[in-house]
């Protein structure tokens, strides 16, 4: 049938719903611990300067600058996109925030000006975009946006349908020490408790935060679709890139059958 609603969001809809889910976490995103508590930023940019080699970086989704500010010390100049103002605001506050060009929007657009040596998106954060189409897109938009020779890099998490029982899956931790002291104030600790429901058909994953911290207690909830990287590799080549490695971390580690990380670089076809 046609002349039917798809019932999909338009870019300036998705914004406006990730400003309104990512600003809540922009205060206490900094204090929060990777899944398996090693923050592996500077890995990363020893990984993208390389592929960069001194020249330009385009970050998509880069928040309060976790990776990029590493990268930018590298001597690569970078930008970043995002679609939270307040992230965008603490990463301006830090040591050499100024020194990124910032802009705000849905990444997924890749709407900036100049062409990189490198695009690149870290810690999953393809999966915050909320359908298929979106993601592919922004697959597409960014192979539009690099420089002859230059690379697509993608870090994501590898799906493993095994933590989840019965399309369900909670978690709890805090970072250390978790007190109260003048000593961490601006850098709140927090205990969370999180708790998540997967579609498996839609591959959708419904999640709620329950965050304890000295700035006081919150609820987020937040949505993600995760992507096998067999869909991914196919969403990147009908964008016109194609595969060129794929390791299990950023330190190269060989990826084979249950590597928890999926770091790809795809040159444009």
């Amino acid at each position: 049938m046609t002349g039917q609603p798809t019932g999909r969001k338009t870019s300036k809809q998705w914004q406006e719903e990730a400003k309104a889910e990512w600003d809540r976490y922009a205060d206490i995103w900094d204090s929060w611990t990777p899944d398996d508590s090693r923050d592996d930023a500077e890995e990363a940019a020893d990984f993208l300067a390389d592929l960069a080699k001194g020249g330009t970086a385009l970050e998509l989704g880069i928040g309060t600058g976790r990776v990029a500010l590493p990268l930018a010390r590298r001597g690569v100049r970078v930008s970043g996109i995002d679609a939270s103002p307040k992230m965008l605001d603490r990463l301006r506050e830090k040591d050499g925030g100024d020194q990124i060009r910032l802009y705000e929007g849905n990444f997924a657009d890749v709407d900036v000006p100049e062409e990189y040596d490198v695009v690149f998106i870290a810690l999953a954060t393809l999966f915050v975009l909320p359908d298929q189409d979106e993601q592919a897109r922004c697959l597409a938009n960014s192979a539009r946006r690099l420089k002859p020779g230059g690379r697509l890099v993608v870090q994501n998490i590898v799906p493993d349908m095994t933590y989840y029982q019965r399309g369900r899956q909670n978690d709890y931790g805090m970072t250390e020490p978790f007190r109260i002291s003048g000593r961490l104030a601006g850098h709140p600790r927090l205990a969370w408790f999180e708790m998540n429901h997967i579609d498996p058909t839609t591959q959708i994953v419904k999640r709620t935060d329950v965050i304890m911290s000295e700035k006081g207690n919150k609820i987020i909830a937040a949505t993600m679709r995760f992507v096998w990287p067999s869909e991914q590799d196919l969403m990147a080549r009908l964008g016109g890139l194609e595969l060129e490695e794929r390791w299990g971390g950023w330190r190269k580690e060989p990826f084979h059958y249950d590597s928890r990380d999926a770091v790809s670089v795809y040159r444009r076809q």
